[in-house]
């Protein structure tokens, strides 16, 4: 009797631990049914997916040290827009693409490669927070943030497919300020300048150049060149930078020139003082 007992004590407990591991695997095995494997991308999408880099978050930094701008201009050519022109308006559809274009590809009034090497200068005073080659069919980049006075938040430049790069970031740059030239992008296009007007707090150098249903944050460049234009005098912001530079370079020859002998009454001139960057 003692025996059957036993027996059937390990039976109920068999039963248990059999019950355990049965709900363990159901409640393992339900959640992976309900679970649906990706669609592979089309080749379209794997296309679109290459031009899509990952947002920056503007730091407080330099939301803060972004400074205002004195109006725009265009970044190549004249600054009036003059000896280019729009060989892919913002907002047109691109059927090859799959969307409608963030930006206006700017061209040199020559067509093809004849604008290439020309010089890409800031469209208004920025700071620069972003300077590299986010994807190969971006190419070189820059992107300038601006506070616009009386607005809240920033705009930013964006300048692609660029030859060559010539600031870094965390750099203040006055309006006309060189910084770059227009290439493009390691020969994957015709020579020109892929330039965009972006309302973010992120740098997107990297994001879609086109999207299916619209143009997303940008800007028509064109429309805030109209609404905050440039001064036709030079940014004074570039001619106080001039006159720092020159007081440093004749404060460093001073320092490096020899002392004068007593009851000398000339001061000692070098070419430097007059240099101007």
């Amino acid at each position: 009797m003692s025996a059957v007992l036993r027996n059937g004590t390990f039976f109920r407990k068999l039963f248990y631990v059999l019950l355990c591991v049965g709900i363990v695997g159901l409640c393992w095995w339900l959640p992976t049914r309900s679970v649906r494997q990706p669609a592979a991308a089309s080749p379209a999408q794997a296309r679109v997916a290459q031009l899509i880099g990952g947002l920056i978050p503007l730091s407080p930094e330099q939301l803060v040290t972004a400074p205002e701008v004195d109006g725009f201009q265009w970044p190549c050519g004249a600054p009036t827009g003059a000896m280019i022109y729009d060989a892919q308006p913002f907002g047109a559809m691109n059927e090859k693409r799959h969307g409608h274009h963030t930006g206006k590809d700017l061209n040199g009034i020559g067509g093809q490669n004849t604008d290439s090497g020309e010089p890409v200068c800031a469209s208004g005073r920025g700071l620069v927070v972003y300077s590299g080659a986010p994807s190969a069919e971006w190419g070189n980049v820059v992107v300038l943030a601006h506070r616009i006075p009386g607005e809240k938040g920033v705009v930013q430049t964006l300048y692609a497919h660029l030859n060559t790069r010539e600031v870094r970031v965390g750099q203040v740059v006055s309006r006309g300020q060189r910084i770059g030239s227009i290439g493009t992008a390691d020969g994957r296009y015709l020579a020109h300048l892929h330039f965009e007007t972006i309302r973010s707090l992120s740098t997107e150098a990297g994001m879609r150049g086109y999207h299916p249903t619209g143009t997303m944050n940008r800007t028509d460049p064109a429309e805030l060149i109209r609404r905050y234009p440039a001064p036709p005098m030079p940014d004074p912001y570039a001619e106080v930078r001039r006159v720092r530079i020159r007081e440093a370079l004749m404060q460093e020859a001073a320092a490096a020139s020899p002392d004068l002998p007593d009851g000398e009454d000339f001061i000692p001139v070098t070419p430097q003082q007059f240099l101007t960057p």
